[in-house]
């Protein structure tokens, strides 16, 4: 599936208008068990007094995770860098309607930025495996980070055997990670792989699918079944939360997706 063309139309669906924005993330929220994980990695990090003054989304999309971090990390500059003018253009429309003076949208590529040194937290959704030189965008990072600085990251698991549901999505050049491989991959650019966590196990991958497989299904070039997708998300909510919910809390021994975090070396 070209997840790409569904997220363009759902884009231009919501417009700029800043409420149909924050109606759009707290669903998207709600509906993305990765949301989930990250919310629940700032709070960790919140609680053990993390004071961060600057903070990388390395590919920030939509948005929806910058403005998270500004929120939660008042008094640190936000910078949600991605490829895509569009994006970054509606994105600080949205923050000056937001009044959200702490972050800023900027266009860039992470194959070949070249800061040094800034950030102390780089937070990458869903966006290693959508390029295929993952090395120089893992060191392009790293380089970037002050010595002691986080980089925290969702991608695809891989074990090497069995392909994750990740496959499903057209726009991957890579089946995910193993922690060997992206321990190694970290390694080579200075970093400690310090976290990583299997999610989307098999009742996250129930979630999933009736959160996000079967619904972009339907709705791929007939965006006026939306309506009636709306509808059955009040049915199938509910099933999908209680799902979530043990996907974070029984503990996955296999999966769809990685939780990780590295450490910049002092």
């Amino acid at each position: 599936m070209q997840y790409d063309l569904v997220k363009d139309r759902l884009e231009r669906i919501v417009g700029d208008s800043a409420l149909l924005r924050r109606l759009f993330f707290a669903a998207l929220d709600r509906l993305f068990l990765r949301s989930r994980y990250i919310a629940r990695e700032i709070k960790r990090l919140k609680k053990q007094k993390f004071n961060p003054t600057e903070i990388l989304d390395a590919g920030s999309g939509f948005g929806q995770y910058t403005i998270r971090l500004a929120r939660s990390f008042p008094e640190a500059r936000i910078i949600g860098l991605d490829v895509k003018q569009e994006q970054v253009d509606s994105g600080n429309r949205l923050i000056d309607k937001m009044d959200l003076h702490n972050a800023a949208f900027i266009i860039g590529d992470l194959l070949t930025m070249e800061e040094e040194n800034r950030y102390d937290l780089a937070l990458s959704v869903d966006v290693l495996e959508h390029i295929e030189d993952d090395r120089k965008v893992i060191a392009n990072i790293a380089r970037s980070l002050k010595p002691g600085g986080l980089f925290m990251l969702t991608t695809p698991y891989f074990d090497g055997v069995h392909p994750s549901a990740a496959v499903y999505i057209d726009e991957h050049v890579r089946p995910g990670y193993s922690w060997r491989e992206l321990s190694d991959k970290m390694s080579e650019a200075g970093l400690d792989l310090q976290r990583f966590e299997i999610t989307y196990g098999p009742w996250g991958n129930i979630g999933w699918k009736l959160l996000q497989k079967w619904p972009m299904g339907w709705l791929h070039g007939r965006t006026w079944l939306l309506p009636l997708v709306g509808l059955y998300f009040c049915f199938a909510y509910p099933v999908a939360w209680v799902c979530m919910y043990l996907d974070m809390n029984v503990g996955n021994p296999n999966g769809g997706g990685i939780m990780a975090i590295g450490m910049k070396r002092r």
